[in-house]
């Protein structure tokens, strides 16, 4: 038996089966692994008019989306000039957010084209990564504007927050306000905002006929998810005061109908903590499907 036993275990052997072993076990981890985790998933998050990214941690969204296994990729801050660069925060996990700094007050279109210029930048970087939006207001207007200008982008879903999808009176009286004399005096009240985005008032007018609105609800949509997170009109206090309800609601747009999901939750127009309760559920049950699909 130890003359038989001997050329087994001598030392040679002993490493071949060693290293067989080793790289069975690797193939079976890796095999778990590719079938149990999560797909790597990424998330943009674009904030609304006269905001930032910091509106997001405020809020609380970004401590429910971490608790939801979201963690954070980095910020895309973008120059005057329009170009910008990602501050990148390390790490692996395979579902990460990533924020971006936009110019608010410039023209929705202008916010679109930097939007597909920075989706189309990360996509180079992660080809594979199943990719969402989410925007609050202005930003919610401006992600669907990158995705119906370049499906071939292949954003997966979008989730907009008391976004102004059919406009808002509040841009008509804005717009009106700075053609009149007192445009002259409202950089002295610490309104000078209102000079700056007489594009961006244009392009949130109430849609009607001819204008940019009009033109973006009747456009064909790309195929993908759709969200719209509504306020609750619940009484005079809880009204949003910038943007109706019913402006809100992405089944009310032409191009999308029922294609597009709703669903009703807080008053006010500011982001909230349960908009991130929201998210995380939708985006679950998202990702799930985009799984199954495969």
């Amino acid at each position: 038996m130890k003359t038989l036993l001997r050329p087994i275990l001598n030392p040679p052997s002993l490493a071949l089966v060693i290293c067989l072993v080793v790289v069975l076990s690797c193939f079976i981890a890796v095999s778990k692994a590719q079938a149990t985790n999560t797909p790597f998933s990424s998330l943009l998050l674009v904030h609304g008019y006269a905001s930032d990214p910091d509106a997001w941690h405020d809020s609380g969204i970004l401590a429910i989306l971490e608790k939801n296994n979201w963690h954070p990729g980095g910020t895309f801050l973008v120059e005057p000039n329009g170009r910008f660069h990602l501050k990148a925060t390390s790490g692996t996990s395979a579902q990460r957010y990533y924020l971006i700094d936009l110019p608010s007050e410039a023209p929705i279109r202008y916010q679109g084209t930097i939007l597909e210029a920075i989706v189309a930048s990360l996509l180079q970087k992660q080809p594979k990564t199943l990719l969402f939006a989410a925007g609050h207001s202005a930003g919610g207007v401006a992600l669907r504007l990158a995705m119906v200008e370049r499906p071939d982008l292949g954003i997966r879903g979008l989730i907009t927050i008391a976004a102004p999808h059919r406009g808002t009176d509040t841009a008509r009286l804005a717009s009106f306000i700075t053609q009149t004399p007192l445009a002259m005096i409202t950089p002295f009240a610490g309104l000078g905002t209102l000079n700056r985005s007489q594009g961006l008032y244009a392009d949130l007018d109430p849609e009607q006929p001819g204008n940019f609105l009009f033109w973006l609800n009747h456009r064909e949509h790309p195929r993908a998810y759709y969200l719209s997170i509504i306020r609750k009109p619940d009484g005079l206090f809880s009204v949003d005061p910038i943007v109706p309800s019913e402006s809100q609601d992405l089944t009310q747009v032409q191009a999308l109908g029922r294609r597009a999901e709703r669903v009703t939750s807080g008053s006010g127009h500011a982001l909230q903590a349960n908009d991130g309760n929201l998210m995380a559920d939708t985006l679950d049950r998202w990702i799930a499907q985009a799984g199954q699909s495969h």
